[in-house]
């Protein structure tokens, strides 16, 4: 019995202290808030009312700051945010909102059931309406109270309902008008974050790409709750107000909880702004790339941020940074890489330089001197190392150089339109910025200058140009498919002329066994052809002249019948005729004389094979110089079953030349077995046709 009369009067101070929302944690306190919402959001112009709660908050803080300071000065100028004749206040509601609050007993636990019971009566209003509405009605009382102080001599209400609030007696009390105007200031700034972050949730951002604005509505609930209930101790705390209760240490305790509140609110506000400006300005830098109209533009799109107003690239060839409007009305091929093992890319895009410069200085209706090449260097962290990395590889760059030490600002769509995986790629952009080779990188490798002006459709070409090849190849070799599968550099070669065919085989012997071609991680294989069976020679020619015969009568001219001719060219010429590819493409097909002299000439020109980007670059350079020195052979063709009926002009596969070739001689033979005179044609006869050219 005793024991029990010892716990009873302690029992209501421990009821009260489980009461105190003080020392609760955000997940109890969400517990508790979160049933009493409901997601009808019931429509309000809270826009607006919180508009007029502010200007009255704001207005009546600085009257009481002028009362705390004594100096009696006017307040200034604060601009109404909406119309007050538009304004339709929720009078009623407000004044019976803040008659709550006001007659709440002190006590931390009676503040929360006075913010619970509200939080009931405004279910079904928005987490920001319901902080609004309560702000609103302590401002309802809060800006009376201090018009009021203001009233003139002769206003007399005003002056009787002075007297009657008392707010007389506020100048003998200026500690607790500072202390409490302060948490009234901060209840405006909670409720201002509260309602912006709202305000955010509601413009359509993915909350998986604004992370802070996730977290922060998660936490609105809670900063709602200790807005209000801050506002119910305040209301409540008029007669500290007055000097008539002295309950600092209580209002310090709230002004504390709402300034932490406030701090995670305004974290999480400036988190959400930086990343929502951050999404705003990718939007419109992809709208940009995606809808393209000039090249420069979108240069600027990927690489610069917006403060940067006049950027300028570095150019190789001349030594000097020069505006980044050099690529106005240019073609642009991008080389996006990092800074680590691009040795091969660069050589690759040296010899690309070369041929941009070199002749023809048009080719398929591209001017080479309207294509230019950036390096974009993606690096994430500027530090000295990278620094002299980058400036080692800009030494031997001749073409232009980004040279920004920031990270990019398009990063992000170079990683995801550009699809750059850490990995270089030669994106190809045309003078409206449109990309219209997502990477060349490979066709580059591949083909080199033969890819220009490196669309996909060039590849396709290319890819496309010497199936007729193969095919006749496989049709009387079905091994060779083994060779191609490899990869490696095929030499492929032919000729009436045995010695001739000796001598290129131990040439390539030679260069296969050589320690640069060992570095250079190249394999080479070579295929006399003909030399194990004889008897696919004349089967492959004739498949290559029923094949030149059936093109011919076309027409619509396939492309592919250049290199037909080229290669029926090549059949009459002496010593014999040498193919080059890397794989099952074509590298180069040329004269067997200047393709000896470059096998046998290797020790002269090996280092380039590790200067330029690769052997095949390197031995068609060499070829070049020998091809022009030797001069340029008479180019004859002989095509045996060819229609007699269609006697189409030929012209001379040299590309420096392409003028029709002339007839040197026909002969006919007679299809029914009797023979025939030359002047007698009969219809339909087969004809033996040799054209040449003396270039």
């Amino acid at each position: 019995m005793a024991l029990t009369t010892s716990l009873s009067p302690a029992t209501p101070l421990l009821q009260a202290n489980a009461l105190n929302p003080l020392g609760w944690t955000d997940d109890q306190i969400l517990e508790k808030v979160y049933i009493t919402h409901v997601h009808t959001a019931e429509r309000y112009d809270v826009e607006s009312l919180f508009n007029v709660t502010s200007n009255i908050i704001k207005r009546a803080t600085t009257v009481a700051d002028s009362v705390v300071v004594t100096t009696g000065t006017p307040v200034g100028v604060i601009e109404d945010k909406v119309a007050l004749s538009t304004f339709d206040s929720p009078f009623l509601k407000l004044k019976h909102i803040a008659s709550q609050m006001m007659n709440t007993p002190h006590g931390e636990h009676h503040a929360h059931q006075t913010a619970m019971s509200i939080l009931e009566q405004l279910r079904s209003y928005t987490w920001d309406g319901k902080a609004i509405l309560v702000l609103a009605a302590l401002a309802l009382e809060y800006g009376n109270f201090w018009h009021l102080v203001q009233v003139p001599g002769g206003d007399h209400l005003g002056r009787s309902l002075a007297q009657m609030n008392r707010v007389h007696i506020v100048e003998r009390n200026r500690q607790a008008v500072a202390d409490y105007n302060r948490l009234v200031k901060n209840l405006l700034i909670a409720v201002e974050c509260i309602t912006e972050l709202e305000r955010l949730s509601t413009k359509g951002y993915d909350l998986k790409e604004v992370p802070a604005l996730a977290e922060a509505m998660q936490e609105i609930p809670v900063a709602v709750y200790w807005a209000i209930v801050t506002t119910v101790v305040c209301a409540s705390r008029f007669d500290f107000l007055l000097g008539e209760s002295d309950d600092r240490y209580e209002i310090a305790n709230f002004d504390d909880k709402l300034a932490a509140v406030i701090s995670k609110l305004k974290a999480n506000l400036t988190r959400s702004r930086k990343k929502i400006g951050d999404l705003e300005d990718y939007w419109r830098r992809k709208k940009v790339l995606q809808t393209p109209t000039e090249i420069v533009e979108v240069l600027k799109v990927l690489i610069y941020h917006n403060e940067v107003h006049d950027p300028h690239v570095y150019d190789g060839s001349a030594g000097r940074m020069v505006s980044i409007d050099v690529f106005r009305k240019k073609h642009v091929l991008l080389f996006i890489s990092g800074l680590d093992s691009i040795k091969d890319e660069v050589l690759l895009l040296q010899s690309i330089d070369e041929g941009l410069q070199g002749d023809p200085k048009e080719v398929k209706g591209y001017r080479k001197e309207d294509f230019k090449i950036l390096w974009v260097p993606i690096v994430d962290e500027w530090n000295l190392l990278h620094r002299a990395e980058y400036e080692s590889l800009k030494l031997v760059m001749p073409w232009y150089v980004v040279e920004y030490f920031y990270p990019l600002a398009g990063i992000r769509l170079i990683r995801e339109d550009l699809n750059y995986k850490n990995k270089p790629i030669i994106p190809v952009l045309n003078p409206q910025g449109r990309v219209v080779n997502n990477n060349a990188m490979h066709m580059i490798f591949v083909w080199g200058m033969d890819a220009f002006p490196f669309r996909p459709s060039d590849d396709d070409v290319l890819t496309q140009k010497w199936n007729w090849f193969w095919a006749e190849m496989k049709k009387v070799n079905p091994k060779l498919q083994d060779l191609l599968k490899a990869d490696s550099f095929i030499f492929i070669y032919g000729g009436n002329d045995k010695n001739w065919m000796q001598e290129f085989t131990q040439a390539v012997e030679k260069i296969k066994r050589h320690e640069i071609i060992k570095r250079a991680d190249a394999m080479i294989e070579h295929y006399p052809f003909g030399r194990e069976d004889h008897r696919i020679v004349p089967r492959f020619w004739v498949g290559i002249e029923s094949l030149f015969a059936n093109m011919i009568q076309k027409t619509h001219k396939d492309p592919t019948i250049e290199e037909i001719k080229s290669l029926l060219c090549l059949k009459q010429e002496q010593p014999g005729w040498v193919l080059l590819s890397k794989g099952s493409n074509v590298k180069l097909l040329g004269n067997g004389e200047p393709m000896l002299t470059t096998a046998v000439d290797f020790e002269i020109w090996k280092d380039k094979v590790l200067e330029k980007a690769g052997f095949d670059v390197a031995f068609k350079e060499y070829y070049e110089v020998k091809r022009r020195n030797l001069g340029e052979p008479c180019a004859h063709m002989q095509l045996a079953n060819y229609p007699a009926d269609i006697l189409h002009p030929i012209y001379c596969p040299n590309t420096s030349c392409r003028r029709s070739m002339e007839i040197a001689s026909v002969s006919y033979k007679c299809c029914h077995g009797h023979p025939q005179t030359k002047a007698e044609v009969p219809e339909g006869g087969n004809v033996m046709i040799e054209k040449k050219y003396d270039s």
